[in-house]
């Protein structure tokens, strides 16, 4: 398919092919932000009605097995549609001219979803620093609006950086998320090279008064596994790692060369995997099943051990320590920075569809970089910081705004199945099943995770906040589609359901 001339807002994006191997399997690493979930997943082992049965090292590879086949449909799109915007493009010219209405609405409340996690993470970011201090020898504590302040400050950096040149964004995204690798790397193979019986005494060391090893272990009385307690932790994994396979194909215009479009999903996949089931291991090594699930799930316990401070504490060596608790801050940075490229790349699919302002799609002449987005893109998040801050005291209070990302996510899956079951893409029978098949179960994966969002709000931070962010944006991405499209065939004789029915150029 190719467009016709006009009917997009311009010819070309304009955007030059400026990420490289190792920055897309970089942007898709911090965007299953494994560091970020093996500090906070006491948080979710504190609400849960009960930690008896739970194993994280199961969950991890169970919560993987059902994002296999969402690997393997974004690995097949990417390649034949490596367009900006990635699974806004597949899907809206899968859904096609009637449905682009109710696209626009799923796009939109993704995006919003987006910027609602990043502002979790910057404000979880604010967290672990305060929790890694003690283990440095520094005492402090952060109020709510220097919490706000600072968790703004992490992302205004980022996105000032993207604007001086997106070239720029991505290697500083690039550098924070192999240094994060690298520390989660140091810390695992102290963890596992470490006696259990030396990090035993400096975990007591580290435990608050009242509390020590064996008393904490005692706490616990659970089975090592139980199935059922195991995948109520499942939507944790959907919350922080697996289904985020956006970010390559968000950028899939400007990646450079055939085997970084078509391997970077599987690689990154495989990386986030092992680092991530590694880790839970790695606690269960050092410290023990019992004491790691009954510490974890403690409240008076997991914001001084979690998984960064435990490694910490192993070390015993004060410049292994330093960078072990910077590695553990700059997988927070990796994401703000990763969401600073890929959103922003949502924005200008949008408006190079002619349904959102062209003022998204301009490139500062100076920089080359979207500067519009980036400060919308800026604004909408540092809101949400402070609503989350202010007003609910936690990051966990978006955790609910998930369920917009897994509805959207549903919805690809069933682009897939269109796409496989059409002709609209040139591509072999046993391809189109491949197609078809993996995104008839993404579809189902999705839907089950989303069942599990509803079903326990206690526990997933279902709230007004979470939910009405996510309700609010698809009705605001449906009204600006009407409106958009009342106003371009008006304006220019243009109406732009036509551009869903031809591929965008690059």
């Amino acid at each position: 398919m190719m467009s016709g001339r006009g009917l997009f807002l311009r010819e070309s994006t304009g955007l030059v092919k400026a990420a490289g191997f190792t920055d897309v399997v970089s942007i898709n690493i911090a965007n299953m932000s494994i560091g970020v979930a093996i500090a906070i997943v006491g948080s979710t082992l504190a609400s849960l009605p009960t930690v008896a049965g739970v194993n994280l090292v199961y969950a991890s590879l169970i919560a993987a097995l059902l994002a296999i086949p969402q690997v393997i449909m974004y690995t097949v799109l990417i390649k034949y549609v490596p367009r900006v915007g990635g699974d806004y493009v597949w899907l809206s010219r899968a859904l096609g001219p009637r449905l682009a209405w109710l696209v626009n609405g799923l796009v939109l409340g993704f995006i919003v979803q987006d910027l609602a996690y990043y502002a979790l993470v910057a404000i979880a970011g604010v967290y672990q620093v305060e929790s890694i201090l003690p283990t440095l020898g520094i005492n402090v504590s952060f109020s709510t609006w220097l919490m706000v302040a600072i968790a703004s400050l992490f992302f205004t950096i980022i996105v000032v950086v993207n604007i001086l040149g997106t070239k720029h964004g991505i290697k500083l995204m690039t550098g924070l998320t192999l240094f994060s690798i690298t520390s989660l790397v140091i810390s695992l193979a102290i963890l596992f090279i470490t006696p259990r019986s030396l990090i035993i005494s400096r975990i007591n060391q580290l435990l608050p008064s009242g509390f020590s090893y064996s008393g904490v272990a005692s706490k616990y009385s659970g089975s090592f596994f139980s199935l059922g307690p195991t995948l109520m932790m499942l939507p944790f994994f959907a919350i922080f790692i697996y289904p985020w396979l956006n970010a390559g194909p968000a950028i899939a215009s400007e990646v450079k060369g055939r085997n970084a479009l078509q391997w970077n999903l599987p690689i990154s996949f495989i990386i986030a995997l092992l680092l991530t089931t590694l880790s839970f291991t790695a606690l269960y090594d050092a410290l023990g099943f019992r004491f790691t699930m009954a510490a974890l799930s403690n409240s008076q316990l997991n914001s001084v051990i979690n998984y960064w401070t435990v490694a910490m504490a192993a070390s015993g060596n004060p410049i292994i320590q330093w960078i072990i608790a910077i590695g553990s801050v700059t997988w927070y940075l990796a994401l703000l920075a990763y969401g600073a490229i890929v959103a922003v790349r949502y924005w200008f699919a949008l408006a190079f569809d002619r349904v959102w302002p062209s003022f998204l799609t301009h490139l500062s002449p100076r920089f080359g970089s979207p500067i519009y987005a980036h400060l919308i893109d800026l604004a909408v998040t540092v809101t949400l910081i402070t609503l989350a801050g202010v007003f609910y005291g936690t990051f966990t209070a978006l955790y609910g705004a998930t369920v917009g990302a897994l509805m959207y996510f549903m919805a690809v899956g069933i682009g897939a199945v269109l796409i496989g079951v059409g002709k609209r893409l040139s591509m072999g029978r046993g391809l189109r099943a491949t197609l078809t098949v993996s995104g008839a179960l993404t579809t189902a994966v999705m839907a089950y995770l989303t069942y599990q969002f509803l079903a326990y709000p206690s526990i997933w931070g279902g709230n007004w906040l979470a939910y009405g962010v996510v309700a609010g944006a698809v009705v605001l991405g449906i009204v600006a589609y009407t409106i958009s499209r009342i106003v371009n065939i008006r304006r220019y004789g243009i109406d732009i359901i036509i551009t869903y029915t031809e591929i965008p150029p690059e």
